[in-house]
């Protein structure tokens, strides 16, 4: 009768022993791949934050360029062209 229950208890406690692992197991992979998640969506707004200051730079260099060759225009207009 002893060892019946020596058997019973040993088998209980191997069941919780395997479900406990199993769902620890589960855990660590649901972070896993939450975290791999997470920084594929931060690489992704990090990569749009890095084109919109590209576009920006982008933009404002054309903007200098066209002022600088208003202002060169402008310069010669007024000191270049008058004669004398």
């Amino acid at each position: 009768m002893e060892i019946g229950l020596i058997i019973s208890i040993l088998a209980i406690t191997f069941t919780i022993i395997n479900f406990v692992l199993a769902r620890k197991d589960k855990a660590v992979k649901d972070a896993k791949e939450t975290n791999l998640e997470l920084i594929n969506y931060r690489l992704d707004e990090l990569d749009k934050n890095v084109q919109k200051i590209l576009d920006k730079l982008d933009k404002q260099d054309d903007e200098v360029q066209n002022k600088i060759e208003k202002a060169m225009r402008q310069h010669i207009e007024i000191y270049h062209s008058k004669e004398g």
